[in-house]
């Protein structure tokens, strides 16, 4: 398709969605419009940023929002399959590098921050298309998350108070605390034992007096906008190849040294952008603890079973 606005076609290593015709694109730009808002998703490698960029090529209006949790943090890139530089900055993104690798955040926080992004990006005249596979976001943003006002400062003090505590007495004291004020998050936590989750229910009570699982079950306030889902469908073994030569072209691409310069910055396993899959295994090399060969096979491995959790939730989509 012929670029318009100076915008040039997509040119990089992300090939996942090149097999998209321009057919297909055109008939996306139905639902760019101010009612509904359109919404590209679907499991990792299934060519969702080949798609939304072709999309922007054919329409210069448009401004991508990020729904991708683990695209929020500066300086992990090659292992997330961030969009090169040079793409950020001729079309415009939202919700890419906006936090630091130790800053925790949370679908509230998406919600409010994107559904301020989609709300400027019409204010200025342009077409907001949302692209992404964390479907928790995704819900968020259109279903809402039951939020009260709480000052900055209380919040900070909360949450380093709540930091403190768990820190002193220990994850299971604080979470078996827990199941006396909020024995809905208490089990939830206890399933997967997530540190964070556990600061934020502890944060918010802190904070508010108020059980985090009793706040999350008021009335959500709904978006404005109508979303228009596009669910980008490949069959498993298709799916699955294409996962191996992605993990195989971003470990060509220097995802090795990426991991290193990020370690050598004092990055540590705990915080919160490590959890972006693949980081963990690289650092287990850098540590000797594994060889490359063994990280690949285990990166494939729970690429694959992140890919299956995403289909599973993003089929009531469409």
């Amino acid at each position: 398709m012929e670029p318009k606005d100076g915008r040039s076609e997509p040119n990089h290593d992300l090939q996942d969605g090149k097999d998209f015709q321009d057919g297909f694109v055109q008939d996306l730009l139905f639902v760019t419009n101010l009612e509904h808002l359109l919404v590209i998703t679907g499991p990792t490698a299934s060519g969702k940023t080949e798609v939304v960029l072709a999309l922007a090529c054919s329409d210069p209006r448009i401004e991508i929002v990020s729904a991708d949790a683990s695209l929020l943090y500066c300086g992990f890139d090659i292992g997330t399959a961030k969009p090169p530089k040079e793409i950020l900055a001729e079309i415009p993104h939202h919700l890419i590098d906006i936090l630091s690798p130790d800053e925790p955040f949370s679908a509230m926080e998406y919600s409010k921050r994107a559904r301020a992004a989609i709300r400027d990006i019409v204010s200025r005249g342009k077409t907001p298309v949302v692209v992404g596979g964390t479907g928790f976001y995704i819900d968020a943003l259109f279903q809402g998350i039951a939020s009260i006002d709480i000052p900055e400062e209380e919040i900070a003090e909360a949450r380093t108070r709540a930091q403190n505590d768990i820190q002193e007495q220990g994850f299971d004291v604080m979470h078996e605390r827990l199941r006396a004020i909020d024995p809905e998050l208490y089990t939830q936590i206890q399933r997967e034992r997530n540190p964070i989750r556990l600061e934020r229910a502890w944060a918010h009570y802190y904070a508010t007096g108020e059980p985090l699982g009793e706040t999350r079950k008021r009335k959500p306030e709904p978006f404005e906008f109508i979303p228009e889902y596009q669910v980008l469908t490949v069959p498993r073994l298709e799916l699955w190849q294409r996962i191996e030569t992605r993990v195989d072209r971003m470990i060509a691409n220097d995802w090795i040294e990426e991991a290193e310069g990020l370690m050598n910055k004092g990055i540590r396993r705990k915080m919160p952008a490590m959890r972006a899959i693949g980081y963990n295994e690289l650092f287990d090399v850098l540590e000797d603890k594994r060889t490359l060969e063994e990280a690949r096979e285990l990166i494939i491995i729970r690429t694959r079973q992140y890919a299956k959790r995403q289909v599973t939730w993003i089929k009531k989509y469409g």
